[in-house]
């Protein structure tokens, strides 16, 4: 092999090296979801109606629009998405401001030290609105290894629609494939695998649908699982 052609094959491998990590946030670095669902039992209780479970999961990473429809569809027009939001919403915020518990999934906040440290641009691609996603990540005390965050009132189309991955890597600087994502749900993981990045999959509620398992780089039940892999995730 000439130098020549020696010197080629390491550009190409430093150009398609992952320069950038973005995290979802709730239910892949928070373990939020049970929570948002006791509220919006609670919110629905108040109405006389039962939210159950398996609700929930259906309704776990929908955009609001196809939720709305489904949640409404479901209780036969006797609950009032709208006002099943606010009242989940004020419980949620109640939760936050009493003091409730919020806990870092199994090996989340180390998963995003150990990039940090090593120099890798992060940025946060959450479908929550961003008042919550900055009060949480500051109350964790994550939000200042953050270079970008982007939320639902950044874009114009919710996940699975691959928006919130390309906008939260043009802000980075950084091409697609030279992304890695950590997502939990069906909707989140089909946005940052349409927009061309490399994903992991960490799921919390909803399990891998057939598209997520056919095209997500790995599926793990932990991120404290990653670190093994980590010359291929990266690499």
């Amino acid at each position: 092999m000439t130098a020549h052609a020696d010197s080629r094959i390491n550009l190409y491998n430093i150009k398609h090296m992952i320069e950038s990590v973005i995290f979802d946030m709730d239910g892949l670095l928070l373990s939020t979801e049970p929570i948002y669902f006791k509220c919006y039992q609670k919110a629905a209780a108040a109405h006389g109606q039962n939210f159950t479970f398996e609700l929930f999961k259906t309704c776990v990473g929908m955009s609001t629009a196809d939720s709305t429809k489904l949640i409404e569809h479901h209780f036969g027009g006797q609950l009032n998405a709208k006002d099943l939001y606010r009242l989940a919403c004020e419980n949620f915020e109640s939760y936050v401001r009493e003091g409730g518990e919020i806990l870092f999934r199994p090996g989340a906040k180390e998963a995003v030290e150990f990039f940090h440290r090593r120099g890798f641009k992060l940025a946060v691609a959450s479908s929550n609105i961003r008042r919550w996603v900055e009060g949480l990540l500051r109350r964790k005390e994550v939000w200042d290894y953050f270079r970008v965050v982007v939320t639902s009132e950044d874009v114009s189309r919710p996940k699975p629609d691959p928006e919130i991955y390309l906008t939260a890597a043009r802000l980075l600087g950084t091409d697609t494939p030279q992304c890695l994502a950590f997502e939990d749900s069906v909707a989140g993981a089909t946005a940052a695998i349409s927009a061309h990045i490399r994903t992991c999959v960490v799921p919390q509620i909803k399990q891998p649908d057939t598209f997520v398992r056919e095209h997500a780089f790995r599926v793990y039940k932990s991120l404290e699982d990653i670190y093994p892999d980590m010359d291929e995730l990266l690499g």
